[in-house]
């Protein structure tokens, strides 16, 4: 049984995705996912994240906008910033962005430290290496919920999925 974001109520852990699909407006999740995160604004979900999840989603963020403002690619935007490092201070939807994530309700669990564990948990469910981390973060904090698009979660047996 598919579990439907828009029915969720309790503690979740929010993965980069339902951030993203939010703030670039995704024709088909973007209003599923600014509606959760507006009901975790609104303390009717006690939304969590790690401070890796909104690393993801800064530096995704980040490289969307360079790449529409310079009109490049991924790769060929990366690489003129890096001799053109003043790009980034002439950002403005990153920060914008980011602001309402800092100004908002989610529950930020931060400085974690999950070595060697994981390892393990990428080797026993067969996730790659970021999944594995935020299950392993999940586990440690007790959050059994995670709201995501990303179906290799669902080889996880002790987490419940809940899509957009």
């Amino acid at each position: 049984m598919e579990l439907n974001l828009g029915d969720f109520t309790g503690k979740i852990y929010i993965d980069t995705n339902i951030f993203l699909y939010s703030a670039f407006n995704h024709p088909i999740f973007g209003d599923s996912c600014k509606d959760f995160l507006v009901r975790v604004d609104m303390e009717k979900i006690e939304g969590y994240a790690s401070d890796f999840v909104l690393n993801e989603v800064f530096h995704k963020l980040m490289i969307a906008e360079i790449t529409k403002k310079l009109k490049k690619n991924a790769m060929e935007a990366i690489s003129y910033v890096k001799t053109n490092p003043e790009v980034i201070s002439e950002l403005e939807t990153i920060w914008k962005e980011m602001k309402i994530i800092e100004e908002s309700n989610i529950i930020i669990l931060r400085n974690i430290s999950v070595f060697p564990d994981f390892v393990y948990i990428s080797q026993k469910y067969n996730l790659m290496a970021t999944d594995s981390f935020h299950v392993t973060v999940m586990k440690k904090y007790g959050i059994k919920d995670i709201a995501t698009n990303d179906r290799d979660f669902e080889r996880v047996d002790f987490i419940r999925v809940w899509r957009p």
